[in-house]
């Protein structure tokens, strides 16, 4: 199967930054993908993760200069993102 990842269509605004939010779902031996928020954020400055099964829940992040997210996680788990960007 295939990462996919939702985007919540309500984001906070913080000042002079956004705050976008969504879920993923990592199924099979799938361990990770990329989330897309260049149409939302012209630079992301921060973003976490959280799986949503107990032992696993290791994710790691790298944010690229076009606000690509490359999330890598355990096969098989589903969670919540979010990112803190500059529109």
């Amino acid at each position: 199967m295939v990462f996919t990842f939702t985007i919540d269509e309500r984001p906070s605004v913080l000042g002079n930054l956004l705050l976008m939010t969504g879920t993923f779902t990592n199924t099979g031996v799938t361990t990770g993908g990329d989330i897309a928020l260049a149409t939302h954020l012209s630079k992301a400055v921060a973003a976490g993760a959280n799986g949503s099964a107990a032992g696993l829940t290791d994710t790691e992040i790298d944010i690229a200069v076009n606000s690509t997210l490359t999330l890598v996680t355990a096969a098989g788990l589903d969670g919540t993102w979010w990112a803190l960007g500059k529109r």
